[in-house]
């Protein structure tokens, strides 16, 4: 028993460590502090402060600057290697199934690559007519409402470059209304679209946004222009929007 009782304790102990070298890389995530300014904070002894501090630099979790400790290089790898190995079909699906459960429409997913947009991940809706647009297909990224909010970020001249690549004949005046229209989506936060191919397809999508606030990838409603009529879609404007910020917060953006 008094051996259970010494492993219990020294447990309890550990985790408390634990939780205090946590604190002290919680304090430095927005720049360089001081030990006796940790110490202060985290309401530790200047002794305890310096010990957990120093553990952390020899295995590279913290640096020593001229202001005092930072995150250090090992944490710096691991942050890279998180976001190149995020998986956000698996991260986004749950909000997706939400989504399209409260609102009865297919929901997307989808990425940049380059020019084009990439569809990720569908959640089919319960409408009769469906969109035809699956998992893996590819439009040119000025072409759907998805691949527009990929873009809210871009300055006009990738905006016009994008464009011209996209509608090589159209004039300077169309250009300037679209231009336009990308810009009032920004302010917005939220794209509304409807397709320019002849298939009766609208959409209301916005960004996803990373850690950095950074587009990692868009969310969007998409169905027949029969369902969605314009009264509905400004009705879907604010659950995209929600569903959108939801999985930006589980990929550690505040948007809220």
């Amino acid at each position: 028993m008094v051996a259970d009782e010494k492993e219990a304790s020294a447990g309890l102990k550990g985790v408390q460590t634990l939780m205090r070298g946590l604190d002290i890389l919680d304090q430095v995530i927005d720049g360089p502090v001081k030990v006796t300014d940790l110490a202060r904070n985290l309401a530790l002894t200047k002794s305890t402060t310096h010990r957990l501090v120093q553990a952390l630099r020899t295995r590279d979790y913290l640096s020593i600057t001229t202001d005092g400790y930072s995150l250090g290089p090992k944490l710096l790898q691991l942050g890279t290697m998180a976001h190149e190995q995020v998986d956000y079909v698996r991260l986004a699906r749950p909000h997706m199934e939400a989504l399209s459960e409260q609102t009865g429409y297919c929901v997307f997913i989808g990425k940049r690559e380059g020019d084009w947009s990439r569809h990720l991940e569908r959640v089919t809706g319960r409408q009769r007519l469906r969109v035809a647009t699956a998992p893996g297909d590819r439009r040119h990224i000025v072409e759907t409402g998805l691949g527009k909010a990929l873009l809210l970020d871009e300055d006009s001249e990738t905006l016009t470059r994008l464009f011209r690549a996209a509608r090589p004949d159209a004039d300077a005046k169309r250009l300037k209304a679209w231009l336009g229209e990308i810009e009032a989506h920004a302010k917005r936060g939220v794209v509304t679209h409807e397709s320019e191919a002849g298939d009766g397809v609208r959409s209301v999508a916005a960004p996803i946004r990373d850690s950095k606030g950074k587009i990692a990838i868009a969310l969007s409603i998409a169905g027949a222009s029969v369902y969605l009529t314009d009264e509905v879609i400004e009705n879907l404007i604010v659950p995209v929007r929600n569903a959108a910020a939801d999985v930006s917060a589980v990929l550690g953006h505040a948007t809220r």
